[in-house]
């Protein structure tokens, strides 16, 4: 009988050391992974680790307004955010802050990629969405002036450069050249990366912008290499020269350069001055409309993509146009210092080059010409 009993209090004693073993075990693993957990780096978060002036670089704006650009764009990013990533997803403070990053170009987009922890194939997708989301404010951002007092307004600031009148925006045309992009598998098979193709196609982009140098009308328009339009020729099928033509800016002009033909409502320089009037003309002219050539300088120099190349389909590379114009115009709007607005930015000479460069024809210069003779007579 007390056999019996040693046999069972052993059995017990064995219960008792499985459940101490089951305990050590359960406390070994929580170790193992509070130590997991202390040794995950966090995600790097360029508002806090880096000072102003190296952020104002690589990130083109001051991080009191690039807080405001995300106070602007989060909300509409977090609806559109229907695509969640395969891996931990990017919090949306960092997809503005890296999508803009790319955008400035000061750096190869790898390293862009890599200091904000994702791949090349996410940072695209990043910037395509945010993309998406600012152009879908530009009818806010982006419009001409409407009201009577935004026009005497827009007027005043142009007259007040070279004592030019009536003129209500400066047009300039340019390209930027985009890479439509293919996926291709890595190295190690798991990812898809963006290739891109051999085609390179180009859009041609015209602005309108005021004294102020923020961008009022834009038209991107994809370039058909069966059909080389002119610069004129692009100008008739725009939205801004209908609008003239329907007189909703009666009595005002646009400025453009010498590549676009003279109209009722666009003036050009006159190509061979014969009298002191029309030198005095000329003059008011060139003057006044380095706004425009200024307008696109500012605009390249925060955003050095546009004088390489986007990549992306053409819709998108619409998109991302449309998206830097409208960054382009809150920096002007709120003053923003990250680039020297002096420093190495003529305004009369521009850092885009026109493509589409035949001279045109001499236009309808009968406005013009009483334009000067009531304006610039001697």
């Amino acid at each position: 009988m007390e056999d019996i009993q040693r046999f069972q209090r052993s059995l017990k004693d064995f219960d008792y050391f499985k459940d101490f073993q089951c305990f050590l075990n359960i406390k070994h693993n929580s170790r193992a992974r509070a130590t997991h957990i202390k040794k995950r780096n966090p995600r790097f978060n360029p508002l806090t680790d880096l000072n102003e002036h190296k952020f104002r670089l690589k990130y083109r704006y001051t991080k009191e307004n690039l807080r405001r650009i995300i106070e602007i764009v989060r909300d509409d990013l977090e609806i559109e955010y229907f695509e969640p990533l395969k891996r931990e997803q990017v919090p949306i403070d960092l997809q503005i802050l890296s999508a803009i990053r790319l955008w400035g170009g000061t750096e190869h987009p790898k390293l862009t990629a890599m200091a904000h922890g994702v791949s090349l194939r996410t940072l695209a997708k990043i910037t395509r969405r945010v993309a998406s989301v600012l152009s879908s404010k530009a009818s806010r951002y982006i419009r001409m002036p409407a009201t009577l007092s935004e026009k005497e307004r827009s007027g005043s600031a142009f007259q007040a450069i070279a004592n030019m009148p009536q003129v209500i925006g400066a047009l300039l045309q340019t390209t930027v050249r985009f890479q439509p992009e293919n996926c291709a598998p890595d190295l190690d098979g798991e990812e898809l990366l963006p290739a891109l193709t051999s085609r390179e196609e180009e859009l041609h982009i015209q602005i309108v912008c005021d004294a102020a140098h923020k961008i009022r009308d834009l038209d991107i328009r994809l370039i058909d290499e069966q059909s080389m339009l002119t610069d004129t020729e692009m100008f008739g099928l725009s939205k801004i020269k209908d609008r003239f033509e329907q007189n909703e800016f009666r009595g005002r002009i646009l400025l453009g350069n010498e590549m676009v033909r003279c109209s009722s409502s666009l003036f050009t320089p006159v190509r061979f001055p014969r009298n002191q009037s029309e030198e005095l003309y000329n003059h008011a002219h060139a003057v006044t409309y380095a706004s425009a050539r200024k307008c696109l300088n500012l605009l390249m120099s925060r955003f050095g993509i546009l004088a390489t190349e986007i990549q992306g389909s053409h819709g998108s590379a619409k998109q991302t146009i449309t998206a830097l114009a409208i960054l382009h115009n809150m920096a002007m709007e709120w003053v923003d210092p990250s680039i020297d607005t002096e420093q190495n930015i003529s305004p009369f000479n521009s850092t885009f080059f026109n493509s589409i460069g035949r001279s045109p024809k001499s236009g309808d210069d009968n406005n013009r010409r009483q334009f000067i003779k009531t304006h610039f007579a001697c």
